[in-house]
């Protein structure tokens, strides 16, 4: 685990929750334009290839959501990845790890959360990096 891997694990949640709301409009947009299909189902099967277009488009919507929701997945799988590895952590550098990149207090803040010095708090860093490796 490095540390550039730590620093991603915020950006990956942030990306999850934006991919889940996206996944949220896509499933409400696909519901609307199903339950339009259906109040206008013999309107659209007289004009031809409407509901071609229609259907396409859901179908299109489908396929979006599907890629979507293995991305989620596969982000999820990392965020455990993370988590369990900070898990294995002794309790204070755990602590400390969670904060940093988890919660993304400063160093100052730290400290003073930990009633720790500064220096004492990158000492501790540097052996939590050196343990999730």
């Amino acid at each position: 685990m490095t540390k550039q891997e730590l620093k991603e694990y915020y950006w990956i949640r942030r990306n999850i929750t934006k991919s889940e709301q996206r996944l949220i409009e896509l499933e409400t947009a696909a519901t609307k334009i199903t339950a339009q299909l259906k109040n206008k189902h013999d309107a659209i099967m007289g004009q031809g290839n409407t509901s071609d277009k229609v259907g396409n488009t859901v179908a299109d919507m489908e396929l979006v959501r599907d890629e979507m929701t293995e991305q989620i997945k596969r982000s999820y799988a990392v965020l455990a990845k993370l988590e369990k590895a900070i898990e294995e952590l002794p309790a204070r550098e755990g602590y400390l790890i969670r904060s940093r990149y988890i919660e993304l207090l400063s160093w100052e803040q730290i400290a003073v959360d930990m009633n720790y010095s500064w220096k004492q708090i990158h000492r501790i860093h540097a052996e939590a990096l050196h343990q999730l490796q």
